[in-house]
């Protein structure tokens, strides 16, 4: 299973379910008569919606897709005071199909085989994590002002016949044209997502939980929402109080931060960790080898001079293999003509390892293998210092300890047996590591 974390939504993952798909309104007691009335009547007519999102960049993808669909469905109480948005994404990546979904405040994950000259119907239902700051979308939605004009990248927003508003969501700026009765869109440094309203609800259904399953979190609670808010979400035009209440602020500017090197500028050398099952004696200038383990990371690198990429076989040789670790050594102390041979000191570099690269790294050190100069710098990504979990449960399933199916499935897709290189990242002291894996 892949999971998704984010300093500040990384990836616009954020603006382009969170506005919609989660958001949650009632009617607060404080408004007036005027108001309540017009809620409780928009809600009762609220569209399902499609949105349309695009992702900038070429770092900017969700298992390998820039472009890609949400829809979204409402959810009304009966009395027409509540209204939540159920909504569902799928994404397909290889032979797995992941669908994302919000059902009742409850984030899910929902794997399957997507080819379909597999006849199974296995389904695995994953419960998320509240890894999105929910308590951001309501004063976002809230607090959306008014704006005569924007701007994206310098690029100016064109809005006919609607509304532009400026908001901002966890501390990154959006705009949003919102043309009543068609949809909206909003716009961001990073994502462009266009809401369509639509006649109809569209279903996915959701796969039940395992009777030993405990039940998924809720992740998010009804809140007041202001009419402003609804309006957006649901193509209606504001009661005149509220359209009276609006501000109406300057030109909305979006733009870039600038990234700079705070450092000296050295040579950089990306180390992959587990998973690769490509060999090269070269190194490579782009990661098209690596199974994307580094993305395009090397164009957001402002302090690498130059940027290489070892591809290394990590399925079939774990990271406690001698030959696998004077490899590591060898392409490091290649990148500069600084670093020492003799001494096999690595110098002027910067060094990137990601997951089990950060422990082959680690261990060539401890043993003499190389070491770093004080010019250089080791930046260690995801390190499994303690071994992974997820190790010992590949190999449960793989066991047939939870069902035969599922085991048989996980060797259809490469899973079973399990590799050498997961072998070794057996979680240290626990019912698969050994003790020369624990002394590691």
């Amino acid at each position: 299973m892949q999971t998704f974390t984010s300093p500040i939504i990384s990836t616009t993952f954020a603006i382009l379910i969170l506005v919609v798909a989660t958001v949650r309104a009632s009617v607060n007691a404080s408004e007036s008569q005027v108001e309540q009335d017009w809620i409780t009547v928009t809600l009762s007519e609220a569209p399902s919606m499609l949105l349309h999102v695009t992702l900038k960049g070429k770092n900017r993808k969700i298992h390998g897709q820039s472009v890609f669909d949400v829809y979204a469905n409402p959810v009304v109480s009966a009395d027409n005071t509540n209204i939540h948005y159920d909504a569902f994404s799928s994404f397909i990546q290889g032979d797995t199909k992941f669908t994302y979904m919000f059902v009742n405040g409850t984030s899910y994950m929902v794997e399957s085989l997507a080819s379909d000259n597999i006849s199974s119907n296995w389904q695995a239902l994953h419960c998320l994590p509240s890894i999105i700051p929910f308590e951001h979308i309501f004063p976002a939605l809230n607090n959306a002002t008014i704006v005569p004009s924007a701007s994206v990248r310098g690029e100016p927003v064109d809005c006919p016949g609607g509304s532009l508003f400026q908001t901002s969501f966890s501390g990154v700026d959006f705009v949003l044209c919102v043309s009543s009765g068609s949809g909206f869109t909003a716009y961001g440094l990073d994502v462009t997502m266009t809401a369509k309203y639509l006649p109809g609800p569209t279903r996915y259904t959701l796969p039940a939980l395992v009777e030993e399953a405990a039940p998924c979190p809720v992740v998010t609670t009804p809140e007041p929402v202001a009419p402003t808010a609804i309006a957006i979400l649901t193509g209606r035009s504001l009661p005149p109080s509220s359209s009276r209440n609006l501000r109406t602020a300057a030109h909305a500017a979006i733009e870039a931060d600038t990234c700079e090197c705070m450092s000296t500028p050295r040579p950089c050398i990306f180390l992959h960790g587990l998973g690769n099952p490509n060999e090269e004696a070269e190194l490579q200038d782009t990661p098209k080898l690596t199974k994307e383990k580094f993305g395009d990371i090397g164009d957001h690198a402002p302090c690498c001079t130059t940027v290489k990429y070892a591809v290394l076989n990590t399925v079939d040789i774990g990271w406690t293999n001698e030959t696998l670790q004077q490899k590591f050594c060898d392409f490091s102390l290649s990148m500069s003509e600084t670093s020492d041979l003799t001494s096999r000191t690595i110098s002027d570099t910067i060094v990137v390892t990601h997951s089990m690269g950060g422990l082959v790294l680690a261990s060539a050190l401890a043993t003499g293998k190389c070491k770093l100069a004080a010019s250089t710098s080791w930046v260690s990504m995801s390190a499994p210092t303690m071994g992974s979990m997820a190790g010992d449960f590949l190999q449960d399933i793989c066991d047939g300890e939870l069902t035969d199916v599922v085991s048989k499935v996980m060797d259809l897709v490469g899973q079973c047996p399990v590799s050498i290189a997961r072998k070794s990242t057996y979680y240290q002291n626990g019912k698969y590591s050994t003790p020369e894996l624990n002394a590691a």
